[in-house]
């Protein structure tokens, strides 16, 4: 572990005016004082029992009269938010409070001190009440808004909350604000946190998601902080319930502990700490990463910032060090101060902490007393069997990785660490003959996480043009290592997550994995494992039988979309080799495959999902792959709606031999079309071809004079108009029909076993038959199917 180096002292606030002023401010109870700084970093902010103070940096061309800002504000509600609106350079200052009430000032610019430009009130209604508000950059304010709840909607309390957003505009001296637009109703409470570009709404409450709005495109995601982007969609309808209706499910199965401090970082990312200790990072493109985990106690003061790569936690007065890539803790060491805060003032690098004696820069050694640092890998071990001991405990402790390594309790991680210690040293696993079992068999697995550390490392250090081809070799390493696991509800959400953050890498490790080839007649062959096809074809894991419906898809699901979105046309193949391979013997029951769905089904679910879906070509090729009749007539359905004529007949006479079923249904949609219009005139041999045997003169001219259509008006004599059915255009198809029905006549089809004859009533009086005399071949066969 790292070693904190004494703090640096960077100033003693002699750069800002009243800096003994400003040392007296600080030195406040905790958690009484909040202190914001200027975007231009030319002005640091004190509020304190409702009163602003404001400490400008020196410089010559700052005048000193009107330059500080002194204001009090006795009596009024709680102060919701210090805004600075508009540009960096342009800024005004903006004090927001409870009760909706706003004051716009100007700071001090060409010899003018501070000046308030506008009083103003950002809600419409009189009881309606702001609690959390924020700029949302181009002169817009954003502010969650609590009104009294509706009785005629019968809305729960938890739901009394809307957002709403208006415009902030500066003519000359004076401020005026557009009208309330709602973005979202009957929403619960979410604290404001504005970026450069988007707008982070964190929840009260676990139960709820995370929502990122972005004011430029109307666009609101949802979003969790252990899996990331749930969901995006423009704003057509403000309300939260159906915002969030399609991802109920699985928000409810998630138990993410409620938020217990939040910030935006300077590269506009939302760092998290849950209460249970959990440190997340949500990034501005939606992905999340889990960074570390602390002992935190209840009513512990949090303060957090990243620095450049470094992550600056402060419980109390405890600090941490965190390396945000791998997620090690660099160093920890007790500050000694009252209150402290993570805030980048001055222009310099490193982590900048301000206490009330001064601004300090801290930093750190690598290397302990003896020089040696612990590999993260073996760090890893034990983070790891932490969690697996934790979850099959039956105590509510929480177990440590301190109390891991000293108890020796649980030898497995203490012998796995030993292993990969000298692993990583020697390259080879020597000098271990106590393990030479152990080693033998996990001597693969070894190689494999070793290669995949130093993967890691060249991802790192890697250069702009370099990462892309890194993390394709890192995601197909995880995939590979995903499709060798059972497949479990965890192991189907990461799968989900890596091809939605990395599609293309994953479609490339799924066609490795797979090994989708052409054969020389350019048709698609794939040599996948029977393991892989049962991954693939497996039941859902339990609890996940809704999985879809929840945002997380299996893995048949998974792989289909992957070639919708990369190689459409190769997916009528793929459907027809899982097909194949369902038929196998793979321990489980079509019931409990995704409750009996049949895999072209769910694959045209899939194709249905799609945004852009013109290609029919497409869903008729999975159709006629599929071989099951209802689909095969679906399909030609699909080709005679589309007008194919060519095509239909084709696929008719192919798929004819399969099913009569097909053959009839085929045949009777065609001749209806060919009743209706003279497109199919040039193809009625071909559809002599297909005529039923078991259809009658008497059958087709039923169907003819039933479905003719009725002009509006009669034709005159002898009309030129083509669109009539005429006797001439029936005679090839009577003729044929005719020739079945005489064939059928002259040589009849005698059907095995015989028609049972009518059952006639026999007087009771009637002496009974013993052992069949006094009857018939066919009364014996009636007698016996009964």
């Amino acid at each position: 572990m790292a070693h904190l180096t004494p703090p640096q002292l960077l100033s003693d606030f002699g750069l800002f005016g009243r800096p003994q002023v400003l040392r007296d401010a600080l030195c406040s109870r905790p958690g009484d004082t909040r202190l914001f700084c200027s975007p231009d970093r030319r002005h640091l902010f004190i509020w304190r029992q409702r009163r602003l103070l404001s400490f400008p940096r020196l410089s010559s061309d700052l005048p000193l009269p009107g330059a500080y800002l002194e204001q009090s504000w006795p009596g009024s509600p709680r102060l919701c938010g210090l805004l600075f609106p508009f540009s960096p350079q342009d800024w005004l200052l903006c004090p927001v409070w409870e009760n909706g009430r706003a004051e716009v000032w100007r700071p001090p610019r060409g010899g003018n001190g501070w000046r308030r430009l506008q009083c103003l009130e950002l809600c419409n209604g009189p009881r309606a009440r702001v609690v959390s508000v924020c700029d949302g950059g181009v002169g817009e304010l954003v502010w969650c808004e609590e009104r009294a709840p509706s009785r005629a909607l019968g809305l729960p309390s938890t739901y009394m909350y809307c957002i709403c957003r208006r415009a902030l505009r500066l003519c000359g001296p004076q401020v005026t604000l557009g009208s309330v637009k709602i973005v979202l109703h009957h929403s619960p409470f979410y604290s404001m946190l504005s970026s450069p570009s988007h707008i982070f709404m964190v929840p009260d409450s676990g139960s709820h998601p995370l929502l990122i709005y972005s004011l430029l495109e109307d666009k609101m995601s949802v979003a969790t902080p252990t899996t990331g982007l749930l969901h995006s969609k423009a704003l057509t309808e403000g309300d939260f319930k159906k915002l969030v209706l399609e991802h109920a499910g699985f928000l409810s199965s998630q138990k993410t502990p409620a938020v217990l401090h939040s910030v935006v970082t300077e590269a506009g990312h939302l760092l998290l700490m849950t209460t249970a200790g959990q440190i997340y990072l949500l990034h501005e493109d939606r992905g999340a990463r889990h960074i570390f985990d602390l002992d935190i106690v209840a009513d512990a003061q949090i303060k957090m910032q990243i620095f450049e790569k470094t992550l600056a936690c402060a419980v109390d007065t405890t600090v941490f060090l965190i390396d945000i890539n791998t997620g090690r803790l660099l160093t920890k060491q007790v500050v000694d101060a009252a209150e402290l805060f993570f805030l980048r003032v001055l222009d310099t690098e490193g982590v900048q902490l301000l206490t009330k004696s001064g601004i300090y820069r801290l930093d750190f050694c690598v290397g302990g007393e003896d020089g040696k640092s612990e590999p993260s890998l073996l760090d890893m071990v034990y983070e790891e069997a932490c969690k697996y001991y934790q979850r099959r405990s039956l105590s509510n402790v929480k177990l440590t990785v301190l109390e891991l390594k000293k108890g020796g309790m649980f030898q497995a991680p203490i012998t796995l660490s030993a292993i990969l210690d000298n692993y990583q040293k020697n390259g080879k696993s020597k000098d271990q003959t106590q393990y030479a079992d152990l080693l033998s068999n996990i001597s693969n697995e070894l190689q494999s996480f070793v290669s995949l550390e130093v993967l890691k490392t060249c991802i790192l250090n890697a250069s702009g043009e370099d990462i892309e081809k890194y993390c394709e070799e890192l995601v197909d390493h995880e995939i590979t290592r995903l499709l060798q696991m059972d497949m479990d509800r965890d192991c189907l959400v990461y799968i989900n997550s890596l091809f939605n953050t990395f599609p293309k890498a994953a479609w490339l490790s799924v066609r490795n994995n797979f090994q989708f080839l052409l054969n020389g007649d350019g048709k698609l062959v794939v040599r996948a494992t029977a393991d892989l096809w049962k991954k693939v074809l497996s039941p859902l894991p339990s609890g996940s039988r809704d999985s879809s419906h929840n945002g997380v898809y299996p893995l048949f699901e998974v792989i289909c979309q992957s070639l919708c979105t990369f190689r459409p046309k190769w997916l009528p193949t793929f459907v027809q080799h899982a097909q194949d391979c369902s038929g196998l013997s793979l321990n489980f029951t079509a019931k409990d495959n995704c409750n009996g769905a049949p895999l072209y089904k769910r694959a045209l679910s899939v194709l249905g999902k799609r945004k852009k879906n013109t290609n029919m070509d497409l869903e008729v090729e999975i159709l006629l792959c599929s071989g099951r009749p209802q689909a095969i007539i679906q399909a030609i359905h699909i080709l005679i709606a589309l007008q194919h004529w060519s095509r239909v007949i084709e696929e008719t006479r192919r798929f004819s031999q399969l099913s009569p079923l097909i053959t009839k249904d085929i045949f009777i949609t065609l001749l209806l079309e060919f009743i209706r219009h003279r497109h199919l005139d040039s193809y009625v041999n071909q559809l002599c071809e297909i005529c039923p045997e078991d259809m009658t003169a008497t059958d087709l001219l039923r169907i003819i004079l039933q479905n003719m259509p009725k002009p509006e008006t009669d034709p005159p004599p002898f009309s030129s108009d083509e669109i009539h059915l005429t006797v001439g255009l029936l005679k090839p198809l009577l003729n044929k029909v005719l020739q079945n029905q005489m064939r059928k006549e002259k040589f009849p089809t005698q059907t095995f076993p015989p028609a049972t004859p009518q059952r006639t009533n026999k007087s009771v009086t009637h002496s009974p038959v013993v052992n069949g005399d006094d009857l018939s071949p066919t009364d014996i066969y009636a007698t016996n199917s009964l």
